[in-house]
């Protein structure tokens, strides 16, 4: 079983999934949105949550996206670039604004994840970090330095892979986890096989098993032809 394990919204990473073929199944939203066992499994954000985030981002106007399932809301414009590298947009996707608390009360109970941007100054993300961090109302992850992926309390990528161990009848003997960013540290801790890529974050090579090459150069393929060459 092959899953595509990401921070992106579903229907992103469905377009990922259609290139290559329909057996190909989905985390998505950093665990919060998941292919399991009877169908999708959904666990929402939070409306405490989500107007929490919108005030601590509103001090310094700070972009934030805000995601269900199926659709995708921002509360300041984004430049595309750093949509982009964010790993959150598509060119063909499109996303709604919201321009005030009445607006966002409106969709908050439909919200399973989302991510904060910073437009340059680090330091201003650092303050909403920590002023999201003293809470109980979510929790905190990232894919780079400059964003904040908020994720329901309690779940990640990680606890979303061992619910599928416990469906599928898989155990972590038998699990691979592939990641290069800090929000795919949690699914490591539930595989005997968890590789960083070449391309990762340092602190996400200190926590895997091993290490292989960049995503450029086919760094999970390698892994995997050398692992089963090795086995035969």
């Amino acid at each position: 079983m092959f899953y595509i394990s990401t921070g992106r919204m579903y229907e992103l990473a469905k377009i990922t999934q259609n290139l290559l073929n329909p057996n190909v199944r989905l985390v998505t939203s950093n665990g919060a949105v998941f292919d399991g066992k009877a169908g999708r499994e959904v666990t929402l954000l939070g409306a405490k949550a989500v107007e929490l985030a919108y005030q601590v981002t509103q001090v310094d106007k700070l972009p934030m996206m805000l995601f269900t399932p199926k659709k995708a809301y921002f509360t300041e414009k984004i430049p595309h670039f750093i949509a982009q590298n964010a790993g959150n947009f598509d060119e063909s996707f499109g996303y709604k604004e919201i321009k005030n608390l009445a607006e966002l009360k409106k969709v908050e109970n439909e919200i399973t994840n989302g991510v904060i941007l910073s437009r340059g100054n680090l330091k201003e993300l650092k303050q909403a970090n920590e002023k999201l961090m003293v809470t109980d109302l979510l929790r905190l992850s990232s894919s780079g330095p400059d964003n904040i992926e908020m994720i329901p309390l309690s779940t990640d990528k990680g606890t979303a892979v061992k619910q599928i161990q416990k469906e599928q009848g898989v155990d972590f003997d038998h699990t691979f986890v592939f990641g290069d960013g800090m929000n795919d540290v949690g699914m490591m801790h539930e595989a005997k096989y968890s590789v960083a890529m070449g391309n990762g974050l340092e602190e996400v090579k200190k926590q895997a098993n091993y290490v292989t090459e960049t995503n450029a150069k086919d760094g999970l393929a390698k892994f995997l032809e050398d692992y089963f060459k090795d086995e035969l």
